[in-house]
């Protein structure tokens, strides 16, 4: 087995207008406070976000007990997380009335943590282009058919107590602002997801559903 590759301090990109699409905002009709509100947590961000990575490239007979993967030979396996202190501002927020505000750094924190995803997963591949082998689209327990149960096994294969992320009983992650997923690797890697997320997303009452707006998903504790 291949040792885990941990990755602190990653660097990440988080736009406005995403944050104001997450809100359910348009490019123009952000309300002054809000647009306000995105600006604070992006100062704060320095101090709340610790975007980090753990990533572990395995071969099938390393992952005997995933049933939704026993087919493939070689997958990347990735835990990304932005750490707690967010989550703990956002219940501080909550605490004293400011729900808005609370609101609007929750969501960002969403967005952090799916661009912690991103450039982690900027890192899978160009490890895996060094081998001359290519990598599939990621994806996540929970969505098509994989059960999120899987990060059971998933977390302790990559050293999760290291960036101090756990499961509670019902298999969702603490800090919540944290990602599993994976890649299929090979020379044509099986493609475990199609390119519009929406088809294999459960959320079917999801407001980004078949929109132009990107999709965060559900399974990170967003």
């Amino acid at each position: 087995m291949e040792k885990v590759h941990r990755i602190r301090d990653l660097e990440i990109s988080i736009v406005q207008d995403e944050i104001a699409g997450l809100l359910g905002y348009g490019e123009s009709d952000m309300p002054t406070r809000v647009r306000t509100m995105i600006t604070e947590a992006e100062a704060a961000a320095p101090r709340l976000l610790s975007p980090a990575c753990a990533y572990r490239i395995m071969a099938v007979e390393e992952y005997p007990q995933s049933r939704y993967l026993n087919h493939i030979q070689q997958s990347a396996f990735c835990l990304v997380t932005i750490g707690g202190a967010l989550e703990r501002e956002v219940q501080r927020h909550k605490e004293n009335g400011e729900l808005a505000r609370a609101l609007v750094l929750d969501v960002y924190g969403s967005a952090a943590a799916e661009a912690t995803a991103v450039a982690a997963n900027g890192l899978i591949e160009s490890a895996v282009s060094a081998r001359g082998l290519r990598c599939s689209r990621r994806f996540s327990p929970g969505y098509g058919g994989w059960a999120v149960a899987e990060q059971k096994w998933i977390l302790p294969a990559l050293d999760a107590d290291v960036l101090e992320v756990t499961l509670t009983e019902g298999c969702m992650m603490n800090p919540r602002k944290s990602i599993t997923f994976a890649v299929t690797i090979g020379d044509d890697p099986v493609e475990m997801r199609t390119a519009d997320i929406c088809e294999t997303c459960g959320a079917v009452n999801c407001r980004l559903r078949h929109t132009a707006r990107k999709c965060f998903g559900r399974r990170s504790g967003q």
